[in-house]
């Protein structure tokens, strides 16, 4: 008996000693102090997830002057929390990776004296905290749009304490929606909130990295990491108070209040926004956008290559289902128009009006998935599809690579080709593996190809000379008119062995890769989600099938291919690795998220979108001589909702206002957020008459409308106008608000045309 008891005894030491070796330690750095800012990390700790998955996690506050990126990338924490100046590090060749992103908008905003409603009201104002920093990106963008610079206001270094505020030391303070908002509600004092994602400026925050080493050495830790922080996430959402509780008790070293924590806990559910967007997703698109913003204010050279494959972590299932939504939309829509580059073999062209390469097949399986009915727009040129996608002729891009030019008008995919660039030569050329030394000779590329616009953006001084198409280019070669012609390395195979063989060689490797994927038109962007998921839907079988019917070689006697048959050996090599590589990253590839373009309260166009949507509108009008309307509605007394009720019952009217909007207006019609509690309606093919019912229609649905909360009845005022092919966008946007101004003045809740 004493001998099994000292056995069991054993055993049970063993398997404590066992399961304390099984735990990892590893730390994450916070970007802060503790707060309900990093609730989803406590939960994973507290609730046994971190220790679920083997992990020991140790959480380290901020200290002053410390640079968290340095200190993961030198192992002084494993992981870590901060804004979005990770992309500019990434960019600037610091070994980081993108785990997740948890705050889809920053909570940094600008608080200002309540007479200070517009950011061209500070010019000669003093400012707290608003320092050219990448923290402060935001803001500069905003003042940007206004005309303004660090120059345009007085930059008062911060305090971190609101009584500065308060007691009129400064005009505005840089503050956090889910902190200071708070104690500046509770001194009750009146203060007006200058936004930048109002003005189309959004930066992620709370973003969680890694290393490249821990990713490369540790990529089971590293999966199980994130995905134990956001199974957190997803319980602290779910049990605030619970948290709160845990804070108070724990990790409440800044001594705030429940009050304030509960405070704090509602502002991060909007951040967050569970509803909206997949915790932790990451969108590629939105990191573009904010790279372009960094380049637009200096912090990121214009000519660095903006390629984030080897940065955002891929470990994300992709749901491919169509949503009822989706499914509705492809019914009504009945036919899709495609646009294709008409001559890119292997890859796609236009024969007897017929599309064929491989971009045909891979939609000749997109048809046989999804029973999408899709019909070819044929074109003479890319340049000629280019121009048709602009003008909303067609719906797709059958395979195009993305670039800041057709991001204008359409969306893209996740690539499902990706290839190296190539320069073609005669024969006779030498091979050199430094691109820049041709910056002196005449290297063609067809117009409008994304390499083109790269080209020019990034080598200026070089010669870069466009052509019609591939043929052009390379028969320029042959006579010597051209140096060489850029393309990628498989249509220049392809090419060469049909058409130039003995003739021109492969010479050099542009320090360019082309990424091809779907384009779709911007304007309607459930048709992006879809083909999203369309590609993602695709086997690996299917995939193998299409690269095998264009990777034959056929030969000649007479010829001699060996130089041809390197290459295509090259082709082919390179090829099976991007498909291992593609099947491997679509296992964990994300869901798609709302489009960087939504206003993240209302689910609007943001104002960046209805800008955007209001150009386009204005060049087509210009353009076919026709007519559209905009109008700009603006929430009577909405500030007394605030002031009364307070921000979150405010923000719930915001939502309402938006649905209504939503539900009142034509499906042709575009809505977004203006500003505050300032909508704008674009309507197009629309009359002044026609435009009137609409506004009227929407004015007394609004007046009518029961927004509870004790709230019951709200109106609003609306300033409408029309293009009569005189004026210019701005014009327009200054007769609206005039008019608006005019119904406001004149005893609100009613709708004023522009000039009457």
């Amino acid at each position: 008996m004493l001998r099994f008891i000292n056995i069991l005894y054993i055993l049970v030491l063993f398997s404590s000693l066992h399961g304390t070796e099984k735990l990892q330690d590893v730390s994450l750095q916070f970007q802060w102090k503790h707060q309900f800012e990093y609730a989803g990390f406590y939960a994973a700790k507290e609730r046994g997830f971190y220790k679920d998955v083997g992990l020991n996690v140790t959480f380290k506050e901020y200290t002053n002057g410390m640079n968290i990126i340095d200190n993961v990338i030198s192992k002084k924490s494993i992981y870590g929390i901060t804004y979005s100046d990770l992309i500019v590090d990434y960019l600037h060749g610091k070994p980081i990776v993108f785990l997740a992103n948890f705050f889809k908008h920053s909570p940094l905003i600008l608080v200002t004296q309540p007479e200070i409603q517009l950011p061209s009201d500070l010019k000669g104002k003093k400012i707290m905290g608003v320092q050219d920093s990448l923290k402060s990106t935001a803001f500069l963008m905003m003042f940007k749009d206004f005309g303004m610079d660090m120059h345009s206001f007085t930059n008062v270094p911060p305090s971190f304490n609101v009584n500065d505020f308060i007691d009129k030391k400064v005009d505005a303070m840089v503050v956090f929606s889910s902190n200071e908002l708070y104690n500046l509600d509770k001194s009750g004092i009146k203060y007006h909130v200058l936004n930048p994602s109002s003005y189309g400026t959004e930066f992620y925050d709370v973003n969680l990295f890694t290393s490249k080493e821990e990713l490369i050495n540790h990529p089971q830790r590293v999966k199980n990491f994130r995905e134990a922080s956001i199974k957190g996430w997803e319980y602290a959402l779910s049990h605030k108070d619970e948290i709160i509780d845990l804070i108070l008790k724990k990790y409440n070293t800044q001594h705030k209040s429940r009050e304030a924590l509960e405070f704090e806990a509602m502002q991060i559910q909007k951040m967050v926004n569970p509803t909206l967007f997949k915790i932790g997703s990451i969108d590629k698109r939105r990191v573009r956008i904010m790279a372009e913003d960094f380049i637009e204010m200096g912090l990121i050279a214009n000519d660095i290559n903006l390629d984030f494959d080897d940065f955002i972590y891929k470990d994300i299932n992709y749901n491919t289902d169509l949503s009822k939504t989706e499914i509705e939309y492809l019914k009504a829509k009945r036919t899709l128009k495609l646009c294709t580059d008409p001559s890119w073999m292997p890859f796609e062209a236009i024969k007897d009006n017929k599309h064929v390469g491989i971009a045909a097949d891979y939609f000749n399986i997109l048809r046989k998935n999804s029973n999408i009915s899709m019909e070819l727009y044929p074109t003479k040129s890319w340049q000629e599809s280019l121009e048709a996608a602009k003008n909303r002729k067609c719906d797709i891009f059958t395979l195009a690579s993305a670039t800041p030019l057709r991001l204008k008008y359409m969306d893209f995919t996740d690539p499902y080709i990706k290839l190296p660039l190539v320069v073609t030569t005669t024969i006779d050329k030498p091979y050199t593996d430094n691109f820049y030394t041709l910056k002196d000779k005449k290297i063609g590329v067809v117009t409008g190809y994304a390499i083109a616009e790269i080209l020019h953006s990034k080598y200026p001084n070089m010669q870069i000379i466009e052509v019609n198409n591939i043929h052009e280019g390379l028969t320029k070669v042959e006579n010597g008119e051209l140096y060489g012609y850029i393309d990628n390395l498989m249509v220049i195979a392809y090419t060469i062995q049909h058409e130039y063989t003995g003739i021109l060689k492969v010479s050099s490797r542009v320090n360019e890769d082309v990424a091809l994927a779907i384009g779709t038109r911007n304007d309607e962007p459930i048709l992006h989600d879809i083909f999203q998921k369309l590609v993602h839907n695709i086997s690996e079988k299917e995939k193998q099938s299409v690269f095998n019917n264009w990777i034959s070689v056929e030969e000649t006697k007479e010829v001699n291919y060996s130089f041809l048959y390197k290459i295509l050996l090259f082709v082919l090599a390179l090829s099976l690795l991007y498909f291992y590589r593609y099947h491997e990253l679509t296992k964990y590839n994300k869901k798609l998220e709302k489009l960087s373009t939504t206003d993240v309260l209302t689910g609007l166009n943001n104002r960046m979108k209805i800008d955007a949507i209001l150009d386009f509108q204005y060049k087509l009008a210009k353009r076919y001589d026709t007519v559209f309307g905009i109008m700009i509605l603006d929430i009577d007394y909405f500030k007394n909702i605030n002031d009364t009720y307070g921000h979150q019952v405010g923000d719930a009217v915001l939502k309402q206002f938006a649905t209504i909007i939503q539900e009142n207006i034509r499906d042709t019609d575009s809505a977004g957020r203006w500003g505050g509690e300032e909508f704008m309606i674009i309507c197009p093919q629309t009359e002044i008459d026609a435009l009137f019912k609409v506004a009227e229609h929407l004015r007394e649905t609004i007046a009518s409308h029961d927004f509870s909360n004790n709230i019951q009845q709200l109106t609003a005022s609306f300033g409408i106008t029309c293009y009569n092919g005189t004026q210019d966008a701005i014009t327009l946007v200054k007769e609206v608000d005039s008019a608006l101004y005019t119904a406001k003045e004149s005893g609100r809740n009613r709708v004023v045309i522009a000039g009457s």
